[in-house]
């Protein structure tokens, strides 16, 4: 079977198992809620219609909280570690002994709770109970909600209405999580589970990750990781979501370190796969081949070929990023060759990083921006 025969069968699939499980949703959403409505007609039956579905959404920004707090706890469960914990855009993190209020997001993401695993024995550490624990608590609270309608005999009164909105959304919830797939062109919680239990380096890939950016929240720089850690083997499969992530934090290393020419190496290392990586990927490693380019040789049809529509949209959807100030500061000085707007980026960077929570990153990339600095100061 041919490479894109295979990729449009995995399509097909997703797209099948996706109808499914909104035709599931669907009957279950219009079953549950139909003695709520099923008296009402005209203006006031939509906008029951409408106050309900807002409602749902409602809940499900309190299943994203649930969902997170259940990563926490199983993590907690099978030996993990705090580091930090991210609604939207607002991060807990410990540091020092006290928990700290920082900014960061993710385009695409929702929340993240981000734990330090235990010790990786033997090819072996606790990832299925980690990554199935926040579906596990949206299924469990709602299962509760329902046992609790079922107890009261299904009467249609306010609680139960409650019971009834909340227990759809963790249903929507845990079941968009637990099932494997692609959610906003993000790999969800179920489709990393059986790309670890598939591939054997995608586990080690995921592992190295939570390390890395543990020890990152705690002040360590990439440049401090040692390199055998977070090396990517040769032969390995990068459109797999968590073995490519493992080659970025392998291009962070050579970029933390200076060594321009193979963190650009790296990078190119993606040609092959471009078309099968997932789109958050495939942004970070536009994003930082247009950085080099910039810094490099800046050939302006390389970075307009580069630099799309679809790239601008995450760029500016990603302002928490501090690497983004350090991609629009090298933008600004070696394409626009405009000094204000590049020194504007640079000191919107310098109080980002003092909210960081990611504070081995922020370090590095204040080194970039003041070596952007220097170049400028030097070339005017």
């Amino acid at each position: 079977m041919s490479h894109k025969i295979k990729k449009h069968s995995k399509t097909i699939k997703s797209l099948i198992l996706g109808a499914f499980i909104g035709l599931f949703l669907a009957v279950f959403i219009i079953k549950s809620l139909s003695p709520y409505i099923e008296s009402e007609s005209g203006l006031w039956f939509i906008f029951k219609i409408y106050a309900l579905i807002g409602a749902v959404f409602f809940f499900y920004l309190v299943h994203i909280i649930i969902h997170e707090v259940g990563h926490l706890i199983f993590g907690l469960l099978t030996g993990y570690t705090f580091v930090s914990f991210r609604i939207a855009s607002i991060t807990l993190i410990k540091e020092n002994n006290k928990f700290k209020i920082k900014k960061f997001s993710i385009p695409g993401t929702a929340g993240q709770c981000l734990m330090m695993p235990p010790e990786f024995k033997d090819g072996k550490y606790p990832f299925i109970i980690y990554n199935l624990g926040g579906g596990l608590m949206n299924l469990l609270i709602s299962f509760a909600s329902i046992l609790i309608i079922i107890i009261t005999e299904n009467k249609v009164s306010t609680l139960n209405l409650i019971l009834t909105l909340e227990s759809i959304a963790g249903i929507i919830a845990g079941l968009t999580n637990i099932i494997p797939l692609k959610v906003g062109g993000v790999a969800n919680d179920g489709y990393n589970i059986l790309s670890m239990l598939k591939d054997e380096y995608a586990k080690y890939g995921f592992y190295a990750q939570l390390k890395t950016y543990a020890l990152l929240t705690k002040g360590y720089r990439m440049k401090d990781i040692p390199f055998k850690d977070i090396e990517c083997k040769e032969g390995v499969d990068l459109s797999n979501p968590l073995v490519a992530s493992l080659k970025l934090l392998e291009h962070s290393w050579y970029l933390d370190n200076m060594h321009l020419s193979k963190a650009n190496i790296c990078l190119n290392s993606f040609n092959s796969v471009n078309d099968d990586l997932i789109p958050i990927i495939k942004y970070e490693i536009n994003c930082e081949k247009i950085f080099l380019e910039l810094i490099g040789d800046c050939n302006k049809d390389v970075v307009d070929k580069l630099y799309d529509d679809n790239l601008k949209k995450y760029i500016k959807a990603s302002k928490f990023s501090i690497s983004k100030k350090r991609f629009l500061m090298a933008y600004e000085a070696f394409y626009e060759k405009d000094l204000d707007k590049a020194l504007k980026y640079f000191r919107e960077g310098e109080v980002l990083a003092l909210k960081y929570p990611v504070k081995g990153e922020a370090e590095m990339e204040l080194m970039l921006m003041n070596w952007i600095k220097n170049s400028i100061i030097e070339t005017t």
